[in-house]
């Protein structure tokens, strides 16, 4: 372990030179983003062409138009927030807890980034035009932009988090708490809690519930190879 002389009030003062870094980083680029946020927001108005949006109160679009670009902002930021954090914990660290905590947050990152792919590729623009249906000429949808982002950044990072699901199963393998043979023998109980995960995390209708229980069952199949090959490895 690298060895560390800083005091108490060293790690203080270190602590907040770098929290200070973060924030003002975040605010500087979620004020770069705001310059752009018509395009940001046009990123989720191209999923769907044909829905029309209002703002029900004067301060909705502007509020809608700081939320992308604070997220937008958070997100570009991320590396400058990371490295930082990693300048804080990394001296107290062994070789090892290093590289392991590097592989798992490049895992994490990216099966976090593929989930939200998939969410903004494939399922919210099915979902979109599943639910434009069942508009007719006595009932007209009228969304608003709040709404409508809140719906489209819930879906994103749900599946987002939901893709972790691999690198949670290989963290606790490696943990061994754990094994794939418990996992396969119980998947019927958890293919159940997915569904019912999937109801939860979900808006209340069964396409959008679907469209995450499936991905969420093969990533389980997934989860139990890795564990899989993380236990035989522990046993040779």
């Amino acid at each position: 372990m690298k060895k560390n002389n800083l005091t108490m009030l060293g790690h203080l003062a270190e602590l907040r030179k770098r929290l200070t870094i973060i924030v003002v980083a975040n605010l500087i680029l979620t004020f770069v983003c705001y310059e752009y946020s018509n395009k940001l927001v046009q990123l989720f108005l191209d999923m769907n062409r044909n829905m029309r949006l209002v703002y029900l109160t004067p301060p909705e679009l502007f509020l809608a138009y700081l939320k992308i670009s604070l997220i937008a902002g958070v997100i570009i930021a991320s590396p400058i927030t990371i490295l930082q954090v990693w300048i804080f914990v990394s001296p107290g660290l062994y070789k090892k807890e290093r590289a392991g905590i590097i592989g798992t947050f490049v895992a994490g990152l990216l099966f976090f980034m593929t989930g939200g792919l998939f969410a903004y590729k494939v399922v919210l623009p099915t979902m979109l035009e599943f639910f434009q249906k069942f508009q007719t000429e006595e009932i007209a949808q009228m969304i608003s932009v709040g709404s409508y982002l809140d719906f489209v950044l819930s879906i994103i990072f749900t599946f987002g988090i939901v893709f972790e699901m691999p690198v949670l199963a290989a963290l606790l393998a490696k943990l061994k708490l754990i094994k794939a043979k418990t996992l396969k023998k119980k998947q019927p109980v958890m293919i159940l809690i997915i569904f019912i995960i999937a109801a939860i995390m979900t808006p209340p209708d069964i396409v959008s519930q679907i469209m995450l229980a499936v991905p969420m069952i093969l990533l389980l199949q997934l989860s139990i190879g890795i564990c899989w090959l993380i236990n035989k490895y522990q046993e040779d």
